[in-house]
C-alpha cells in the first residue's frame, strides 16, 4: 500500500469514521496492491461483494467522494486477477447502461488498465447513489490528486450496510433533502444554512427531522454527502 495524502480523523458515534483530506499537492496518492489491502469493516470482515451477474466486476468497497478539486483513479489489472482485457467492453456498457455520468471522467481503455479524471462540474444535481458502483475487479488501485488542495472524503463503515448518496448544490442554491433509514448523517462540502443556522465547511450533521432545506452559501458548488442505515 502507498498512501501519501494526508486526513483529518473523525469517529461518528461509533459508526462511521469519516477521514477529510489536508493539504493535498499534485501527486499525492494512495495505491491498493494486493487483494489484501481491500476495505474492511470495523470487524476485518472483507467488503469484497461480486457483481450478480458480471464475475469481473465487485461491488466499489471504497467510498470516496470528491469534495473539491480533481483527481485521477486508474485500474490495473495482471495474470491471475478476475478482470481482464477481454472484460472492457462488459465494463464499458455497464457503465453507459447504469452510470452515464462516467462518461464526464473522460475513461481511457488500455492494455492492462482503465483510468479516468473526476471533477466538481458547475451543474446542480439532486441526490443519488454514489457514481462508481462497480469497478473492475483486479488488485492494483490508485486514486491520484491532480490539483493542490483537492479534498477528497473517505467514509469508512464500522459494520456494512451503509448506503452512500451525493447531491451538488450551486452557490446561491439550495436542495429539499429527506431523512433516509433510521440513522442519517450530512457532510458538508462548503459553508451552508439549514434555515437561520450556519453549517460550517466541512461538518457532519445527524439529520433527525423528516426533512430539511439545505441551502449553500459559499462561493463554490457545494457537494453534499448522505450516509445512512
Amino acid at each position: 500500500m502507498i498512501f501519501s495524502i494526508g486526513f483529518d480523523v473523525i469517529n461518528i458515534e461509533d459508526n462511521l469514521q469519516i477521514s477529510i483530506s489536508t493539504n493535498t499537492k499534485e501527486g499525492d496518492k494512495i495505491v491498493r496492491e494486493s487483494r489484501a489491502e481491500y476495505s474492511q469493516d470495523g470487524s476485518g470482515n472483507s467488503l469484497i461483494e461480486k457483481h450478480p451477474t458480471h464475475n469481473c466486476l465487485i461491488k466499489t468497497p471504497n467510498n470516496y467522494f470528491l469534495l473539491e478539486g480533481s483527481l485521477k483513479v486508474k485500474y490495473e489489472w495482471f495474470d491471475g486477477d478476475d478482470f481482464s482485457n477481454s472484460d472492457i467492453d462488459t465494463y464499458k456498457d455497464w457503465q453507459a447502461t447504469n452510470n452515464p455520468e462516467h462518461a464526464n471522467c473522460n475513461p481511457e481503455y488500455g492494455d492492462g488498465y482503465t483510468k479516468g479524471t473526476a471533477i466538481i462540474t458547475e451543474n446542480a444535481t439532486g441526490w443519488k447513489i454514489s457514481a462508481v458502483k462497480y469497478e473492475p475487479d483486479c488488485k492494483k488501485a490508485t486514486v491520484e490528486i491532480v490539483e493542490d488542495d483537492t479534498i477528497l472524503l473517505c467514509p469508512m463503515q464500522h459494520d456494512s450496510g451503509w448506503t452512500f448518496e451525493k447531491a451538488d448544490i450551486l452557490s446561491g442554491g439550495s436542495i429539499e433533502t429527506n431523512k433516509s433509514g433510521t440513522t442519517c448523517y450530512i457532510i458538508f462540502g462548503q459553508a451552508c444554512k439549514i434555515g437561520s443556522d450556519d453549517v460550517a465547511k466541512h461538518a457532519i450533521k445527524k439529520l433527525t427531522s423528516n426533512s430539511v432545506t439545505i441551502e449553500n452559501n459559499s462561493e463554490k458548488v457545494c457537494r453534499l454527502v448522505k450516509i445512512y442505515k
